[in-house]
């Protein structure tokens, strides 16, 4: 009888190895991850809020006194877009703008506005936690602290930016569209209708991300209450000032290019600026926003989630932001963690991860940092820009899959 053989033991792959060792390990760094936002938390808030409430303001909540200046003239009757250097908002956001900058004095709404960003911060903690699938005690108390620990939260509070308003509101009402029902219902709609119609108050921001409400398999409703509801408000906005809809938004878009600049860091104009092409950034802007718009046509039936971080990261790209518009990179955050979490396979989760891991650490680093006259900057700026195209070919190419596993 011949002796029998013992088989080699299992040669792992290195996708599982690193599961394995995150299993191991995991938790740990979790809780040192809480330990960082914890201490980021308390400095940012700390030192932004009282800015927010009390700073001189030709240096704090510089944004917010903009847009209540701005609305302040709207609805006086006086005129906005050439008349002041920052009224470059579309007629239609003047009424967006109004509950929350346009009934109370100034020293009021600077209050108003604290606490209504904390409140939205919160509300993206809970989606964060309800949506990136977080299980554990330690894993929801890591999603919950991010917009509270990373650098968009500080910078954005500091100079009372809307881009706070806008990501919660964005991303709820097109989730409500997506997964409405088989027999949606016009309550639910005209709820998520409203959202989308809000976030559209910063177009900067939430403009690409219409192109997902456009194209949402076999539904007409959204686009078509979301289009109604926009037109409706630009027709009362006009109301207030001479003009009509048409030359009041030719008005603004004149204005609105006398405004194109590189303030900011990473973005289209960036690079059209270094290199001498700057003429060309509303063509450039105008194509990419045309191009997301193709693309979601293309993939509309992949993961909700996936299109959110495509058109978020390509709604970073379009146009010049500065470092309080990079909340636009928590949708990619959590979307990496859900799919960490979630993904079908040892290398989608391992690849999910680490990309969540670089994303998550350059958007805890100071926000100075990315400016192009810091000694780092010639650094940062590059190595970040290149984790966000990484995450960017991650969910092409899980939108593609999605699409080609569903016509296979």
């Amino acid at each position: 009888m011949e002796p029998l053989v013992q088989p080699e033991p299992r040669q792992f792959s290195l996708a599982t190895r690193l599961v394995n060792l995150w299993s191991r390990h995991g938790q740990r760094l979790l809780q040192v991850g809480i330990g960082l936002m914890i201490a980021a938390a308390i400095w940012r808030l700390g030192l932004e809020l009282p800015r927010l409430l009390w700073g001189a303001e030709e240096v704090d909540a510089v944004d917010l006194l903009s847009r209540y200046r701005e609305v302040e003239r709207w609805f006086a009757g006086l005129p906005v877009y050439g008349a002041i250097a920052n009224g470059d908002y579309p007629p239609a956001s003047h009424p967006l703008l109004w509950p929350w900058v346009g009934w109370l004095g100034q020293t009021a709404t600077r209050w108003f506005w604290a606490l209504t960003t904390l409140l939205m911060l919160g509300w993206l903690s809970w989606l964060g936690i309800h949506e990136g699938r977080a299980m554990t005690r330690w894993e929801k108390a890591f999603i919950a602290l991010m917009p509270f620990a990373l650098y968009p939260a500080g910078a954005g509070i500091r100079v009372g930016q809307i881009a706070t308003h806008v990501m919660p509101t964005v991303v709820l009402g097109l989730l409500l569209l997506q997964r409405s029902p088989a027999r949606p219902d016009w309550r639910r709609d005209l709820v998520a209708a409203a959202l989308v119609i809000f976030a559209m108050v910063k177009p900067t921001v939430s403009a690409p991300f219409f192109w997902i409400a456009c194209f949402m398999p076999g539904r007409w409703r959204p686009v078509l209450l979301i289009s109604v509801g926009y037109l409706l408000t630009a027709l009362l906005a006009v109301q207030y000032q001479a003009g009509n809809l048409l030359t009041l938004h030719f008005d603004w878009l004149d204005h609105a290019g006398t405004q194109l600049g590189t303030r900011g860091h990473a973005s289209i104009h960036t690079w059209l600026e270094a290199v001498n092409l700057s003429d060309w950034m509303l063509p450039a802007s105008l194509l990419l926003f045309g191009l997301t718009g193709i693309w979601t046509a293309v993939y509309r039936r992949a993961d909700p989630w996936a299109l959110l971080s495509v058109v978020a990261i390509a709604a970073r790209f379009w146009v010049d932001h500065q470092v309080f518009d990079d909340l636009l990179l928590w949708v990619p955050l959590i979307a990496l963690f859900r799919c960490a979490r979630l993904g079908a396979t040892s290398w989608m989760r391992v690849t999910a991860g680490l990309l969540f891991a670089l994303n998550w650490f350059a958007m805890m680093a100071p926000a100075r940092f990315l400016s192009s006259g810091h000694p780092l900057g010639g650094i940062a700026i590059p190595a970040q820009t290149a984790i966000w195209v990484g995450a960017l070919v991650f969910f092409m190419a899980l939108a593609h899959q999605d699409v080609t596993q569903e016509t296979a």
